[in-house]
């Protein structure tokens, strides 16, 4: 102990200060001393620790007390505190006031205390310290002997794993490194020792290396217990069993063998089985074809969901228990008919396929059925063939409709496949080289065709017919078409066509060109002639194209115009043409006109013609006429000669009408003179006649009847006369009544009784029922019906018969005039209707010729039409027909006085 006590000398006062001796010098204990001695600095520092917080706590600021200097607080902070702790011990009540300041009883009561509390904790901590190095003494010894215990357990343990062929795999926690154990003894020499073990890999099936990982993986996880046989790659099988132990996982495995290794191998191909069962299922399952198993005795045991949709079922279970059927009783029985007829023929009994219409989801289909009869049962499935069988109605549609179009066809067709055998022929082809329908009928190769067409000189001839034959041939090689062209003996010649068939084969196509080629020369031959004509016509010719160039003209059209041989040269432009035509014919209108049909843009080309006056004298018809290649040609004319002639012509007619005119004035103008003079014999002859002055004699009465009757000839042919006239002059108004036809030939024929009397001719009348009247002049009706029969009188014989016929049409009345006297010749038909046509007989002296003028132009007045049949020596008739209601115009009035 320090000579003056553990702390030192306390007399020595010791005070925080800015003194320069150092403050870790102690009085009586030297620092060799306080360094060798643990248990000082041990308590030094407790001591110094535990006297600064008490002295914070418990110090009171007082106005007297200074506050620390900054000095004294860096000090303190920097740890030049501790020196000072002695002199607290020796007086801890002035020493800490002065330094904290307070009360010094609560001072001295602290220090006390932190002593006691000090000296406890030393002998305490002492006394535990021994303690526990005691026990761990003993935990020690322990903790020896129970290990090698383990280690024992562990030997015994391997031992017993090596005895039983068996291999434990030990995962501690999640440990990845694992503890393999054991040893797998078998003769499969591919199986690792050791840790290659873990390698599945490498010795397992790739199936068997999943399902066993994702079994250890589960394991490991969630410690869930797992039982599987893997198979190693040469068909050995190996027994893992999974399970847990605390926090470690542990898979067990070994080789089967005996009993077990092929229960478990019967496991496994069940296993195989049953997942290639559920493939096929759901592979059927996704399939659209309707799919289904029966047994032995015809019954539904499974269906695909193809079939269930297709029979309307709700599910599976619900078809099997209805025994829903695809196939009807008919199409069933026509699948085991099939069946038993391959049966019968020795064929293939297993297999039986036919197309049936089914009704599949409400709707009709077709399906290709294939049912295989598997003992016991059988199986089926339905290909919907529907859009198969429409496609194959109309492919076959659409080859039956190309065979009749290539039938109909003038040009022969033949089509060969790639064995060189017939498929198709047209009736042009067998016509043309005249083989036998059923010869070719009989699909013959291309070979014995030709040689057929060789005998009947149907082929080119050929010096070396074997080495043209080859040639032909090669068009089956061939991918392009080939055209050969064949001179026959009897001068026909083909254009043959040899095209590669998609399909394999060639498609010939004989195409006689004999006319083709023949119209060629002719056409050549025209073309020649027609220049030649052209050369030499004398009206001129010149063809402009459709861009307005000159294309051909000929000589006349150079004579015509004057022009020199270089100034067509080089297709000018038809304005240059035509302006150099103006030096003979200076009109501007004209030309332009022959330009515009030349270059014009209007939609519709139409010709154009003229006549020019040129100032040579001559006279010139053009024409503008459009070609169909929109060509344009223009004719010069010359009309010189004609046009001189016309006008003399011309003059002459204008002489003839003036005198025509001259003629029918003169007689209308006496016509007018002798109506007065004939109205006054005629009323003197009556009046004689009536013997109003003295009675006549017979000879006086004779003259007079004579008088009478040539007077009223005479003026009939007047009153003929004055109405052509006034129908000339177009001043004839009809005065449209209603008109019986039966009054009408009552009338008219009252008028002829002397005349029927004195020729002893009966007249026929016949009139449709319900005739009705129609609109008409009744006067010039009756005078046309007088006129008809008046005529038919005149060329009948004696005792003869006249008939009238009246019919009625929708619109129109008819009336027909018939004779059976001597007829007219055909010659005198075309002008029976003639003025002043009379034809006289061996019995009639012919009249005026009036009659029928007459009547036709009354007849045409109405809007009718006269129409003359006759055969000489059977007699005439005469039709009029007019209509019901007339539509009177200027073109009937026309009409009439033409």
């Amino acid at each position: 102990m320090p000579k003056n006590g553990l702390f030192g000398d306390i007399t020595t006062p010791h005070r925080l200060g800015r003194s320069k001796a150092s403050p870790f010098s102690f009085k009586g204990l030297s620092s060799r001393d306080a360094s060798s001695c643990p248990s000082f600095r041990f308590f030094l520092t407790i001591m110094a620790i535990s006297s600064l917080f008490p002295a914070a706590a418990f110090a009171q600021t007082d106005e007297a007390t200074a506050p620390l200097t900054d000095a004294a607080q860096q000090k303190l902070v920097a740890g030049e505190l501790l020196p000072s702790i002695p002199a607290l011990i020796e007086r801890p009540t002035s020493s800490l006031m002065e330094t904290f300041g307070g009360n010094p009883l609560q001072w001295e009561m602290l220090g006390l205390a932190l002593i006691c509390a000090l000296t406890i904790f030393v002998l305490i901590a002492g006394w535990a310290v021994m303690r526990e190095r005691r026990r761990s003494h003993d935990r020690l010894i322990s903790a020896t002997e129970t290990i090698q215990t383990l280690q024992t357990k562990l030997d015994r343990s391997e031992s017993l794993l090596d005895a039983t062929d068996q291999l434990m795999i030990i995962w501690n926690g999640n440990q990845e490194q694992p503890v393999v154990i054991g040893n797998l003894v078998s003769n499969d020499h591919l199986l690792p020792v050791g840790n290659a073990i873990l390698a599945f890999g490498n010795w397992l099936q790739i199936d068997s290396v999943q399902d066993i990982e994702a079994a250890i993986a589960k394991l490991r996880a969630t410690g869930q217990r797992f039982v599987q046989s893997a198979q190693t790659l040469n068909g050995n099988l190996v027994e893992f069993r999974g399970r847990t132990s605390g926090g470690r996982a542990l898979v067990q495995l070994r080789v089967l063998e005996g009993d077990e290794h092929d229960r478990v191998r019967l496991e496994h191909e069940a296993a195989r089985q049953r997942k290639e069962l559920a493939r096929m299922s759901t592979l059927l399952n996704s399939m659209p074809m309707p799919v289904w198993s029966r047994d032995e005795d015809g019954q539904l045991t499974w269906a695909n969901d193809a079939y269930v949709k297709a029979v309307d079922g709700n599910d599976l279970e619900a078809v099997l228990e209805d025994q829903s059927e695809l196939l009807d009783q008919r199409g069933r029985e026509a699948v085991f008919q099939i069946h038993e007829r391959r049966s019968q023929t020795g064929g293939d009994k297993d297999l039986a396929i036919k197309r049936l219409p089914i009704i599949a989801e409400g709707k009709r289909k077709i399906f290709d059925v294939t049912d295989i009869y598997l003992h016991p049962g059988s199986v089926g499935i339905a290909t919907d063939v529907s859009d198969l069988e429409s496609a194959e109605k109309a492919l076959d549609r659409m080859h039956l409709f190309y065979a009749n179009t290539l039938d109909q066809l003038t040009t022969p067709v033949a089509i060969f496949d790639s064995s060189q055998q017939l498929q198709f022929y047209n009736a042009a082809y067998s016509s043309q080289f005249n083989l036998d329908p059923a010869f070719l009928d009989s699909n013959p190769d291309e070979n014995a065709i030709l040689e057929k067409l060789r005998i009947n000189r149907s082929l080119p001839e050929q010096a070396n017919f074997h080495e043209w034959k080859k040639k032909f041939l090669s068009s089956y090689r061939d991918v392009e078409a080939h055209e050969h062209w064949w001179h026959l003996p009897d001068g026909q010649s083909l254009r043959v066509i040899a095209a590669p068939n998609p399909d394999a084969g060639v498609i010939y196509i004989f195409e006689n060109v004999t006319e083709r080629l023949d119209l060629e020369k002719r056409y050549n031959a025209l073309i020649r002639m027609q220049s030649e004509t052209l050369d030499h016509l004398n009206d001129g010719v010149v063809v402009f194209g459709s861009d307005g160039r000159l294309r051909m003209s000929n000589p006349a059209f150079s004579r015509l115009w004057d022009f020199q041989e270089d100034q067509l040269e080089g297709e000018p432009h038809v304005a240059a043409v035509l302006e150099l035509c103006r030096r003979k014919y200076d009109s501007t209108k004209v030309w332009a006109t022959l330009i515009g049909s030349v270059v014009g843009l209007e939609d519709k080309r139409e010709g154009v013609m003229g006549r020019m006056d040129c100032i040579d004298g001559r006279f010139l018809d053009y024409a503008s006429i459009p070609l169909p290649d929109g060509a344009t040609m223009i004719t010069f004319v010359d009309v010189t000669g004609n046009v001189t002639v016309e006008r003399s012509l011309q003059e002459r007619n204008e002489a003839l009408l003036a005198a025509d005119q001259l003629k029918n004035t003169f007689i209308q103008h006496v016509s007018y003179e002798l109506r007065s003079p004939l109205t006054n014999i005629i009323g003197f002859t009556e009046l004689l006649t009536s013997e109003s002055f003295g009675s006549l004699n017979e000879r006086q009465r004779e003259y007079t009847d004579h008088i009478m009757t040539s007077s009223s000839s005479l003026l009939a042919i007047v009153n003929d006369i004055l109405d052509l006239a006034t129908i000339d002059a177009g001043i004839v108004v009809l005065e449209l009544t209603e008109v019986d036809p039966v009054d009408a030939i009552r009338a008219a024929a009252e008028g002829l009784q002397d005349r029927l009397a004195e020729k002893t001719i009966h007249l026929d009348i016949s009139v449709a029922e319900s005739m009705g009247q129609f609109r008409g002049d009744s006067k010039r009706v009756r005078q046309v019906l007088f006129n008809l029969i008046s005529n038919a009188i005149s060329f009948s014989d004696p005792e003869s018969t006249i008939s009238i016929v009246a019919e009625r049409t929708p619109n129109d009345i008819i009336f027909t005039v018939s004779d059976r006297g001597c007829g007219m010749p055909e010659e005198y038909l075309d002008s029976a209707f003639d003025r002043f046509e009379s034809r006289t007989t061996e019995t009639n002296r012919g009249g005026a010729g009036l009659g029928l003028s007459i009547v036709k132009s009354f007849v045409e007045l109405h809007g009718g039409k006269v129409t003359i049949s006759s055969n000489k020596g059977k007699g005439t008739s005469v039709i009029c027909s007019f209509p019901i209601n007339p539509q009177i115009d200027a073109q009937s009035t026309t009409a009439a006085a033409e």
